[in-house]
């Protein structure tokens, strides 16, 4: 019996002597490993409000997008709840543009208000000129015209979304001086969603 007490003594001993294995925080500074996932932190040089950081979100409210149509301009709100993330890695993995959004170092989340853990981003919200559908954030748009290069050339709403000073002169021209229903030149200089823009190239 007199054994396994000897050896739990040299151990406790040991520990007493040897460098701790914990760390001093709060006294000292905690460094985390180069590849810890903490808190979700938004680029917004690079973020485009496209809200594929939330569909991924399998928490289902840490990350949420809403679009707000009824304020002047009409805009998409990305909403952090980060007291909620499981840090699991979905949104950085899946960022449309792969910067948009990470996750930092910043670990020590704690606190006493909800609020103060919620942080809103507005991006202003393109809309269909014909049917008033919401097409994407208009970041969004000059993202993709810059990513596809001379090939956005083939896409008018691109190439207007682009300009961000035709989108609403081509309906303007449009309503004034068409007399009948048959597809007009402006209709195709027009920011139209997909289902528009299709029934357009039937009708001719």
């Amino acid at each position: 019996m007199r054994l396994p007490k000897l050896r739990e003594l040299k151990e406790a001993v040991t520990a007493v002597f040897s460098p701790r294995f914990t760390t001093r925080f709060p006294a000292e500074p905690c460094i985390v490993p180069e590849k810890f996932r903490g808190k979700p932190q938004f680029d917004l040089d690079t973020c485009i409000g496209c809200g594929a950081c939330a569909n991924v979100c399998p928490s289902g409210i840490c990350l949420t997008a809403t679009d707000d149509l009824e304020a002047d301009p009409p805009v998409r709100r990305l909403t952090l709840n980060y007291y909620t993330c499981i840090f699991c890695g979905n949104c950085a993995e899946n960022c449309t543009t792969e910067t948009g959004i990470s996750l930092s170092h910043e670990w020590d989340l704690a606190g006493l208000d909800r609020g103060a853990m919620t942080e809103t981003h507005e991006f202003e919200l393109q809309l269909c000129e014909k049917c008033g559908a919401v097409i994407g954030t208009k970041k969004h748009l000059v993202w993709l015209y810059e990513k596809l290069g001379p090939l956005a050339y083939t896409n008018p709403s691109l190439l207007i979304a682009k300009s961000g000073e035709l989108t609403k002169k081509p309906q303007d021209v449009h309503k004034q001086t068409q007399k009948d229903d048959s597809p007009q030149t402006s209709d195709f200089m027009q920011i139209l969603c997909p289902e528009c823009k299709c029934k357009l190239n039937i009708r001719l």
